[in-house]
């Protein structure tokens, strides 16, 4: 099984008022378990601009022998995919117009309905190969490895060609291009020593790199950037040494970080939270362990609607420091 180490001025209200002061009771939390022969757990993978979730059931955590890979329909409902006929196949990430890509015998693929794309080696010596996002207008990201270099670049594939993706010239860095936007800005992360992850983000515009801070947590280990959004609101988790792992939200714009954690994950002590996705809406999804079964389950998380009163007294603030900005 492959881990993952792996209207406008509406949204910047809802970037500016929620993500500084994100918190579990900012959203309102929904868990899941997926379909089919789920005694392994539940992995969600992404989440579209349609609000439809992507993700998989796993027969066995240890030794799986079957994925059943789901969407979560916006009404709540659950449709089983059938990837290639592959009982291992892995859906990965999904966009607005329902196309899925992931990982199936070791090739990348898209799939929209039940018309299966293998995606092509992204060059001779390619040996394994996986898509883990796709943004609406069907660019593809994601890793493979290169048999000739004993190296695993990511890559950004827009349908004829590849762009070979590594933030770090030197060491070569393993790197995973996990999330790519509407805007071709792209969200992964890199190790150059096989143990510890950082950030990165590129702009497939530009074709430029920027390497993102890691938060500023006592004994951290890693840090995965796994979704983003076109409002430059990126999401993942960091792990510590004790092997826990806690959600975030990343803002690029004030290069700041939010912590948000699933509401029925460990509260303290070992704790496992991903936020693995999050679309312009700024509805959230990713997995948590339940403590008490020690199950991994699903959620997806809408923000919350202010009380009445609270908003109106932010509101009042709001206006009480611009006049004081105004005529200080």
């Amino acid at each position: 099984m492959q881990t993952r180490f792996f209207a406008a001025s509406h949204l910047a209200i809802l970037a500016v008022l929620t993500v500084p002061l994100a918190s579990a009771s900012s959203y309102n939390f929904t868990n899941f378990d997926g379909p089919g022969q789920n005694g392994g757990g539940t992995t969600v993978d992404g989440i579209a601009n349609s609000g439809t979730i992507v993700g998989f059931s796993t027969n066995n955590a240890d030794n799986p022998s079957l994925f059943t890979n789901f969407l979560v329909n916006p009404n709540g409902t659950f449709t089983t995919l059938n990837i290639n006929n592959d009982p291992l196949a892995m859906a990965n990430g999904i966009n607005a117009s329902g196309t899925f890509v992931g990982i199936s015998n070791n090739q990348a693929f898209s799939q929209t309905g039940s018309a299966f794309t293998a995606l092509p080696p992204v060059n001779g010596s390619t040996a394994m190969e996986t898509a883990f996002g796709i943004n609406d207008g069907s660019l593809i990201v994601g890793q493979y490895t290169d048999a000739a270099t004993d190296t695993q670049p990511g890559f950004v594939y827009n349908g004829s060609t590849y762009k070979t993706l590594n933030p770090t010239a030197n060491p070569f860095a393993v790197v995973n291009a996990q999330s790519v936007n509407n805007e071709g800005e792209v969200a992964g992360f890199y190790s150059t020593d096989g143990e510890h992850q950082h950030g990165f983000l590129y702009n497939d515009v530009t074709n430029t790199y920027q390497l993102l801070p890691d938060p500023n947590i006592a004994n951290l280990q890693l840090t995965q950037f796994l979704g983003m959004n076109d409002a430059g609101l990126v999401v993942g988790y960091y792990q510590t040494n004790d092997g826990s792992q806690h959600g975030f939200i990343y803002n690029i714009k004030s290069n700041s970080y939010s912590f948000l954690d699933d509401p029925n994950a460990a509260p303290s002590g070992f704790s496992i939270t991903q936020i693995t996705g999050i679309n312009d809406s700024g509805e959230i999804a990713g997995f948590y362990v339940d403590p008490t079964t020690g199950l991994q389950r699903g959620f997806y998380a809408t923000v919350a609607t202010p009380e009445p009163g609270t908003l109106l007294l932010f509101a009042g603030g709001f206006i009480a420091v611009l006049l004081v900005r105004r005529f200080a």
